[in-house]
C-alpha cells in the first residue's frame, strides 16, 4: 500500500486501487500530469482499499481490482456504507446489465480498462465533478431497471444533487406547467428528454423531430446547464425523479 502526503489545496485527490503492478504505476505516472488531480494513495489489494480511504479521505477512488462480481459488488456496497466518496470502476467485458448493477451498487462510474487516455481523463473529471460516466449503451437498461424495481423503492440521488422522491412504474406526467417553467425548459427540450428517457441515441432524436444531430447536441448541452446534470445518466434519473418522463409526441410545439 502506497501513501503520499494530502496537500490543502488538491481540486481532486484520488486514491488508484489495482492488484496489477505496471498498469497502477502508468496509471499512476500519466495521471500525475494531470494539475487538478493529485493521487494521494495506492492500494494493491481489495484489502487496503477502505483502510486507505478512511485514513485519506480522498475525493474518489479508481478501482482495478480483478476481483469476482461478488466481491466487486461487496467492496463498492462497503466502500459507499462508510464513506462519501466518489467511485469509478475499471473493467472491460461488462455488459449493460452488470454495469447498471454497479452504479445501483454506488459506483458513479464504469470505463473500460482498455480505454484511452484522454476518456480516462474525462471520466475521471466527470465523477469528481458530481457526474456518472457510462456508456451510452447502457442508459436504456438502466432506466429499464429502474421502472421494473421502482414500485416502494425510493431512488438516493443526494450525490447527484437531486432531492429523492417516489417513483410510479410508467409515470408519464409532468408534476406542473410552473414546474417545468421554473427550470427554464422549453418545449423542444421536454420533447429531448421525453425522447432521451425512451432509449433513444442522438441519431434517433433527430429523425424523430426532423433535426440534426448537431441540434440536438445543442438542446442536451443547454437542458445539462439548466438542470445542472452532466450526462445522459444524471438527465435520465433526473427526469424520472421530477416526474419530467413524457413521451416526446406528448409535449408539442
Amino acid at each position: 500500500m502506497e501513501v503520499a502526503s494530502v496537500t490543502s489545496n488538491s481540486s481532486g485527490p484520488i486514491i488508484l486501487a489495482s492488484d496489477f503492478p505496471i498498469f497502477r504505476d502508468s496509471l499512476k505516472t500519466y495521471l500525475k500530469q494531470e494539475t487538478d488531480i493529485e493521487i494521494v494513495g495506492c492500494a494493491n489489494t481489495e484489502q487496503e482499499v477502505i483502510p486507505l480511504l478512511q485514513s485519506l479521505q480522498p475525493k474518489l477512488v479508481v478501482l482495478d481490482l480483478n476481483l469476482e462480481w461478488e466481491a466487486l459488488c461487496a467492496l463498492l456496497h462497503q466502500i459507499h456504507s462508510t464513506s462519501s466518496v466518489r467511485s469509478l470502476v475499471m473493467s472491460d467485458g461488462l455488459d449493460s446489465s452488470r454495469v447498471t448493477q454497479l452504479i445501483l451498487h454506488g459506483a458513479h462510474g464504469v470505463v473500460p480498462s482498455r480505454t484511452t487516455r484522454e476518456l480516462l481523463t474525462k471520466s475521471i473529471h466527470t465523477v469528481l465533478a458530481g457526474g456518472f460516466w457510462v456508456s451510452r449503451a447502457t442508459v436504456t437498461d438502466f432506466v429499464a431497471l429502474i421502472r421494473e424495481s421502482a414500485s416502494g423503492m425510493r431512488v438516493k440521488m443526494t450525490d447527484a444533487k437531486i432531492e429523492p422522491a417516489d417513483i410510479a412504474p410508467g409515470s408519464a406526467q409532468i408534476k406542473s406547467d410552473a414546474e417545468v417553467a421554473r427550470l427554464g425548459l422549453t418545449r423542444r427540450e421536454m420533447q429531448v428528454i421525453g425522447a432521451l428517457v425512451d432509449g433513444q441515441t442522438n441519431k434517433d432524436i433527430a429523425a424523430t423531430f426532423n433535426i440534426s444531430e448537431y441540434t440536438v447536441k445543442h438542446h442536451l448541452t443547454n437542458i445539462y446547464d439548466k438542470l445542472g446534470v452532466y450526462n445522459r445518466v444524471e438527465l435520465v434519473l433526473f427526469a424520472i425523479n421530477r416526474g419530467l418522463c413524457v413521451s416526446p409526441a406528448a409535449v408539442v410545439t
